[in-house]
């Protein structure tokens, strides 16, 4: 829980991260809406859905974090799982879309700050 605490270097850094990690995915996303299907028509749609998927929860556990919601572990766990599955699909994407490997890097930087996040809270 994040109640009466102040904010500290690896939150910063999290919410940093989560930012990016959206900022990313929906960049990702929005230039492979309308990309002709390349023989995997689905991996493109599981690519383009889990990217603005990922997007989403890194914002929500930005701003419980930004306000120190008592949830914000929760979301830490729940955003490091998403990221996860997001880089998988974007790792398998990007042969075919030049913005799916740097997403993927981003989604498992924020992957791997959200647990660190969770190992600060759990500390305390």
């Amino acid at each position: 829980m994040l109640e009466d605490r102040s904010m500290s270097q690896e939150m910063s850094q999290c919410i940093a991260a989560c930012f990016g990690c959206a900022m990313a995915c929906n960049r990702c996303s929005d230039d492979m809406i309308g990309m002709e299907a390349h023989g995997n028509a689905l991996l493109l749609n599981q690519c383009i859905r889990l990217c603005r998927e990922c997007a989403e929860i890194c914002l929500l556990v930005a701003q419980w974090m930004s306000r120190m919601s008592p949830l914000s572990d929760q979301g830490c766990r729940l955003c490091a799982d998403v990221c996860d599955l997001c880089a998988e699909t974007c790792e398998q994407h990007a042969p075919h879309h030049a913005l799916c490997g740097p997403c993927a890097q981003e989604c498992r930087r924020c992957a791997d700050l959200c647990r660190q996040m969770l190992a600060t809270l759990r500390a305390a």
